[in-house]
């Protein structure tokens, strides 16, 4: 007690000297020099993980809930670098997750053997081979009205960018058509293709359709139909064409007519069963196929996201090449919450300037910030961003420790030029970035001897059902 009055009665009347003594003394201390650096990479890869992969350094499957983006430019090796060993991770697993992949390319159908030999059901939505594709229809998984409306807005809203009065008018009438088939028409003529049919009819015999509403419609949707025929004959007009024209992608195209005809798949079922399923629509006609499939992931998201996924349910993998020409309203929303459910993510894209162009700056920043980030070489504006995130570190120039020198810890030069077995990997959740050395599949000779794999003994193609779609009859209305 008496040690703290003397040394209160020395900062009283000692005053400035005293004060100015622990200045100086808090001053002597140097500040630390800047130290960024690479983390350890064992940290977080590892090859008896069995999760998403970078060759044969593989992610857990904690770390894959929490998603990861592969952003790589043209022919710089996303496919045999990180595509395949990611799904050969995951096919050879001991958890025997099941998985969905957009392969636009048809590059990873060299794993169906491999698949089938790890006892997976293999499936495949493919226009281009009909007799052996699933059938998907979006109208099957309509529960309510608020279901209707999102299938309308996704078949007409496109991008970001705000809806005119023509794209609001044909959301309206296209979820009216919808509601009403549901409704009113037979199971086997619920579907897109007489969606588009109704609207042709509309076009060009419009009193065929006022019979039909006439006859069957509720006064509700009388009164919706109405308002609609009830403009000027351009504006009704404008208004049909603008409907039509969103989906002319399907009308004209009688396989996806067919393809979208009926339901042969379920979502639900890969949590019981390891499942596959191929989605192989070219890519260069993923501009015609591209509302199918934003619809089809949509309705997914949809469905994983209805409950949470009991402890024996099976993770559900989502390795979506070309994910910036897929139109995902929702994908914000979706990956900040995909860990909850079992549903690890895997997106890959040439720029994040597809994620700012598609979703916006905040959306874009959502996405990004909910997922383990891996940057190929190639990369143009990134690299500044990257410079910048990776951090600065100082060095002494001199033997004597009196010259400091900074520099950041890779420029935005070496991160363009860094060579193609090279990656950079910017973990979630606080850890250090890595700089992680990687082998494409064709390198690996475990891989390439699973690649190896034939086709089990007893193994046949599945064929499916040859459905064609029926469309509603008119006649009845044609000649009244």
């Amino acid at each position: 007690m008496k040690l703290l009055l003397e040394i209160i009665e020395q900062a009283f009347f000692g005053g400035s000297e005293f004060l100015g003594g622990g200045v100086d003394e808090l001053f002597k201390k140097k500040s630390k020099l800047l130290e960024a650096k690479f983390g350890n990479e064992y940290e977080l890869l590892s090859r008896y993980n069995q999760g998403f992969a970078l060759g044969t350094k593989r992610f857990t499957t904690l770390q894959s809930r929490q998603n990861l983006l592969l952003f790589a430019a043209s022919g710089v090796g996303k496919t045999s670098v990180c595509l395949i060993p990611s799904a050969i991770s995951v096919c050879t697993s001991k958890l025997g997750a099941s998985m969905i992949i957009n392969d636009p390319s048809g590059e990873l159908s060299v794993l169906v053997y491999l698949l089938l030999k790890n006892g997976y059901t293999v499936l495949k939505f493919d226009p281009n081979d009909p007799k052996k594709s699933i059938y998907y229809n979006p109208l099957t998984r309509i529960k309510n009205k608020s279901d209707i409306q999102k299938i309308a807005r996704m078949l007409v809203k496109k991008s970001t960018k705000e809806l005119d009065f023509w794209a609001v008018k044909a959301i309206e009438l296209i979820a009216l058509i919808i509601e009403f088939l549901i409704d009113h028409a037979p199971k086997v003529n619920q579907n897109l293709a007489n969606v588009y049919y109704l609207l042709q009819n509309l076009a060009g015999n419009e009193d065929v359709i006022n019979g039909l509403f006439i006859e069957k419609a509720t006064e509700q949707q009388w009164i919706a139909f109405k308002s609609v025929i009830a403009n000027s004959p351009n504006t009704k007009a404008s208004i049909v064409s603008s409907a039509l024209s969103n989906l002319s992608w399907l009308g004209s195209d009688p396989v996806l007519c067919d393809l979208t005809s009926v339901d042969t798949f379920n979502v639900s079922h890969m949590r019981i069963e390891k499942t596959v399923l191929f989605l192989n629509c070219p890519l260069n006609d993923m501009e015609h196929y591209s509302v199918l499939l934003g619809l089809f992931f949509e309705q997914v998201f949809t469905e994983v996201f209805s409950s949470l996924p009991q402890e024996e349910d099976k993770d559900i993998y989502l390795l979506i090449d070309e994910l910036s020409t897929i139109p995902l309203p929702n994908l914000a929303s979706v990956i900040s919450n995909a860990r909850k459910f079992k549903m690890p993510i895997l997106g890959v894209l040439q720029s994040e300037n597809q994620l700012y162009e598609n979703y916006g700056q905040y959306n874009a920043k959502t996405i990004i910030n909910n997922a383990c980030r891996v940057y190929m070489t190639g990369l143009t504006d990134e690299c500044e961003r990257l410079e910048k995130t990776l951090g600065t570190f100082q060095y002494y120039e001199d033997k004597d420790k009196k010259v400091v020198r900074s520099r950041p810890l890779m420029t935005s030069d070496e991160i363009r030029t860094m060579p193609q077995n090279r990656v950079i990997v910017l973990p979630n959740g606080g850890m250090r970035p890595l700089f992680v050395k990687v082998k494409p599949y064709y390198k690996i000779p475990k891989y390439l001897r699973f690649l190896k794999t034939e086709a089990p003994e007893d193994y046949m193609p599945l064929q499916s059902a040859d459905y064609k779609v029926q469309y509603l009859s008119l006649e009845k209305y044609k000649n009244q």
